[in-house]
């Protein structure tokens, strides 16, 4: 992916002030190039965190577009990304345009205009990204703009000025002034009376005709000021039902919003409680398994220590005997030394006593083979056949023998 080189620059400024400076090259350098950051432009700006200090980082200041009741609109934002970024989320701003106003209590945006949101709030570096976060401020914010414009009141317009009356007047009269041109002649001496009366008259109509024209005149003058006054009242009273319609559709949306946080707030909790009784239920299991495996440990070790001190003493009694046995060995070692042994004993005459000595001890060996064959047969060791041919085989070597001693016997008689 090829990367801005204004945030590369701006990055070689701010020095070692990231970790991981080509994520934040990464991250930034995606976002301006996206359709939904194209009107973002990089920069060097300081950053106040909510502690009171102050640092400067990399900020993409600009609009991003919202959509409200069908109409596009341009919102200025400030996107930080801070010195711990990408383990801390960035931090959005809103600003104001000229006849531009915060709405209070916006859900989303502080009375500083910094932004609040679920996808900031739950960042995670390995799944977030700027863009997700700009789409996710885009869809908050024309769901509930957080700012609003206030057009100034038109002003009234001002009365036409009044006609000049001594004008209108004298215009009125000019038929009644006469001239120098056309002066008539005098009339007559006897006529006086019916001068004076046509000139009484004469002014009496041009007094009215300048009431009614002055009547005219404010009639006309307070006309227009209730035109003007019903204006103003038409203008003030769309404003205060478009004021209302916003307050009541700012209510609706907070109720809608607090109904929203209030089930999310009753999930967690219920949850959180499940949670806590099964990890309770479990404790209370592991408690328990734990006490009868202590009990358990405490018989075995009981038990130990009484084969413990079995064991000691048949080592005491191992050691007495052991002892007896040396000294029952010593002393028989001892006596061997003195006595002859068995095999001196019985010593032979002559070579025939021996020969019949050694014959008699035969003939018994046989006798007593013989008889543990009979033994091992009754016992089930060996089989019957087997048991007759060994004993077959042994009674007649014992025949034998016994005849030879017979005859060694005879012999012997003989030489007595």
């Amino acid at each position: 992916m090829v990367h801005d080189p204004r945030v590369s620059t701006l990055l070689s400024r701010l020095g070692g002030l990231y970790r991981d400076p080509l994520r934040v090259d990464r991250d930034a350098s995606s976002l301006l190039k996206s359709s939904v950051g194209v009107h973002l432009t990089p920069g060097i700006a300081p950053l106040v965190e909510n502690n009171g200090d102050s640092s400067h980082c990399l900020v993409l200041q600009g609009t991003i577009a919202i959509v409200f009741r069908g109409q596009t609109y341009q919102l200025l934002v400030d996107i930080y990304l801070p010195s711990g970024y990408p383990i801390r989320p960035p931090i959005s701003y809103v600003r104001l345009a000229e006849n531009m106003y915060l709405k209070e209590n916006h859900p989303h945006v502080g009375s500083d205009g910094m932004v609040y949101m679920p996808y900031t709030h739950e960042w995670n570096p390995r799944t977030h990204s700027l863009i997700e976060m700009v789409v996710a401020m885009s869809s908050v914010f024309s769901a509930d703009p957080p700012v609003f414009t206030r057009a100034a009141p038109a002003p009234a317009p001002l009365p036409p000025p009044p006609p000049p009356v001594a004008a209108a007047v004298a215009s009125n009269l000019t038929p009644y002034v006469t001239t120098s041109s056309n002066r008539s002649p005098p009339p007559p001496a006897n006529s006086s009376y019916v001068s004076s009366a046509t000139s009484s008259a004469v002014q009496m109509d041009s007094e009215r005709y300048m009431q009614e024209q002055i009547e005219a005149i404010m009639a006309k003058e307070a006309e227009e000021a209730n035109r003007a006054a019903e204006i103003a009242r038409k203008a003030a009273r769309e404003e205060e039902e478009r004021v209302q319609a916003q307050k009541e559709w700012e209510a609706q949306k907070t109720e809608q919003i607090r109904d929203q946080v209030n089930e999310k707030i009753r999930t967690y909790l219920q949850q959180y409680v499940e949670e806590n009784q099964s990890s309770l239920a479990a404790d209370w299991r592991d408690q328990e398994q734990l006490k009868q495996t202590r009990d358990r440990i405490e018989a075995d070790l009981k038990d130990l220590v009484n084969q413990k001190s079995e064991l000691e003493k048949h080592l005491t009694t191992l050691d007495a005997k052991t002892k007896e046995i040396e000294e029952w060995l010593e002393a028989s070692k001892n006596a061997e030394e003195k006595e002859p042994g068995i095999d001196n004993v019985c010593e032979p005459i002559n070579k025939l006593h021996a020969q019949m000595l050694d014959l008699s001890a035969e003939n018994a060996a046989l006798t007593d083979l013989m008889y543990f064959l009979d033994r091992g047969m009754y016992a089930g060791q060996i089989d019957c056949t087997t048991h007759l041919k060994m004993i077959r085989k042994h009674a007649k070597q014992q025949f034998l023998i016994r005849a030879h001693l017979i005859k060694i016997n005879a012999a012997l008689q003989k030489q007595k």
